[in-house]
């Protein structure tokens, strides 16, 4: 009778403590995670804080914030606004000081996805996933969740009177990791919380190197050549457990550390002794007056200690990030091969690489989109993404570099061949001199519509004489609509019209447009190698 009780009461309070969590969950986590979420809750405080450096302490329950907490980095205040990004701290900062904002990530497993970030021009942001450094943390960037609680702590500073506004969205990653990693099915879902969850252990995830998808930098028009040429970045990262020289895993400093204090829920004291080697069993020095204070817990059969061990679980072993690690990336038949030896965890090593724009094209309607292969140190795997159509077309609607030969006297040369994807349009080049054909072109009117296939002798003289900016035209209309990819007509169906003549895509897009899309500038990698 009592074993059923006993069983009973824990079945209720783990339907009570899974009630209390998700009540306070921007998304429950059987929702499925396949769109954006917005980071819509944190705790918010404000502390002195130098660039660069982690605003919290090392070691200690500063680590882990919680509602209302006083801490030395300040006390810990919600602020929650349900389903919205974009949020202003700057009511609850003190002046002078930089705003510290801190959320809690639920993951079902080890996974990679996007984090976006954005604060005013005038702001300055830092960002810290599990108290590794997310360099760049500005635009979309990919970063890994650890199964379990994981951690956002992110930094506004500024001048005084800059809006201290935050907008930060969760997505699912595209990019080509670990197969195992990736776990997509329905009822995958994330879980963001702004105070500490009960029995949390926020952690590091597995050791393991990842490939980001690429991200498209520009286009390029050669002479003579067929087809654009587009530029690509994507990047290499290491991620997992902090390693230092000196020190094995319960040593290293970090979010893994547990709180001092903290005992095995097995090992809690039981009335009338326990096992020897057990805190608290009779003839073990255990703390002060540990296994014979009456008025302490009791659990003579081990069931309390059984139910806390089943709702806490335990803190898994987690292996330290590779320093070392390579992965070939492949594209629609193109590869690129990324590889360091000088990895460190968090900090992306990015590279470059070049593939004709009928191929980019290509991988992103392909069903078999991306593949990688993966080896670091200790391990290695396989995995398969998507290279999403929306940036493929706001490429093409972006700046195209025109590689002319520069001549004398600050002029560019050369014979352009209008490629299939430009087919259908209007080409318009930057501020300066343009002659096509050996006749002046207003406005620099390169050709309208564009002929597929047509041989355009151009010659280019820019405004700064020669320190002016080498030649670059762009597509001056039609315009494309909002892209997605889903709705109507989705950037899959676009990208898929994008052929010939263009006359099935220009359909869809309805007609021309005086403003081109704007370009979004590639992110500053923290270190560049090419491949």
């Amino acid at each position: 009778m009592r074993e059923h009780t006993m069983l009973r009461l824990a079945r209720r309070t783990l339907l009570s403590l899974l009630l209390s969590a998700s009540g306070v969950c921007a998304l429950a986590p059987e929702a499925a995670w396949a769109q954006e979420i917005p980071v819509d809750r944190w705790l918010v405080t404000s502390a002195e804080h130098a660039a660069g450096d982690h605003p919290l302490p090392v070691a200690g329950r500063d680590r882990f914030p919680d509602r209302n907490l006083e801490t030395a980095a300040g006390t810990w205040t919600l602020f929650r606004r349900d389903g919205e990004a974009p949020l202003d701290f700057s009511d609850v900062s003190e002046a002078g000081q930089a705003t510290l904002a801190h959320a809690y990530l639920k993951s079902r497993a080890d996974a990679s996805v996007r984090l976006e970030l954005a604060v005013e021009p005038c702001a300055r942001l830092e960002a810290w996933v599990n108290a590794q450094y997310i360099a760049d943390a500005g635009p979309a960037r990919e970063v890994r969740l650890a199964a379990g609680w994981n951690t956002l702590l992110v930094v506004l500073d500024g001048e005084p009177g800059c809006a201290r506004a935050l907008s930060a969205r969760l997505s699912p990653d595209t990019g080509p990791n670990v197969r195992t990693e990736r776990d997509n099915r329905s009822g995958d879902g994330l879980t963001v919380q702004a105070s500490r969850p009960p029995g949390v252990r926020p952690t590091w995830p597995e050791g393991v190197v990842t490939v980001s998808a690429p991200r498209i930098t520009g286009l390029a028009w050669h002479p003579d050549d067929d087809d654009l040429q587009a530029a690509i970045s994507y990047d290499l990262a290491s991620w997992g457990r902090e390693f230092r020289a000196g020190m094995d895993g319960a040593g290293a400093p970090g979010i893994q550390r547990p709180e001092v204090g903290f005992r095995n829920p097995l090992d809690l004291p039981r009335r009338g002794g326990g096992p020897p080697g057990v805190p608290g069993a009779p003839g073990e020095a255990g703390e002060a007056g540990e296994g014979d204070d009456e008025t302490g817990p009791t659990d003579p059969d081990g069931q309390r200690a059984r139910m806390v061990a089943f709702l806490l679980r335990r803190p898994e072993a987690r292996t330290p990030a590779p320093r070392e690690g390579s992965a070939e990336l492949r594209l629609a038949g193109e590869s690129f091969i990324a590889a360091s030896g000088e990895l460190e965890p968090g900090v992306p090593v990015s590279f470059e690489g070049v593939l004709p724009f009928r191929k980019l094209r290509e991988a992103a309607l392909r069903d078999d989109g991306m593949k990688a292969e993966f080896r670091w140190e200790g391990g290695d795997g396989e995995g398969e993404g998507r290279m999403s159509a929306a940036p493929v077309l706001r490429a093409l609607y972006g700046v195209i570099d025109l590689a002319l030969d520069a001549g004398t006297g600050g002029a560019w040369r050369g014979t352009l061949r209008v490629p299939d994807a430009l087919a259908g349009f209007t080409l318009r080049g930057t501020e300066g001199s343009w002659t096509v054909g050996g006749s002046a072109a207003e406005d620099g009117l390169l050709c309208d519509p564009c002929e597929r296939g047509r041989r355009l002798e151009v010659e280019f003289r820019g405004t700064g004489g020669a320190d002016a900016e080498p030649p670059r035209a762009r597509i001056a209309g039609p315009n494309a609509p909002e892209l997605s990819e889903a709705g109507a007509p989705s950037a899959i169906e676009l990208l898929r019209a994008l052929e010939g003549d263009n006359r099935r895509y220009r359909a869809l897009i309805g007609g021309p447009s005086p403003d081109p899309l704007p370009r979004t500038a590639p992110p500053v990698p923290s270190a560049r190698a090419r491949s």
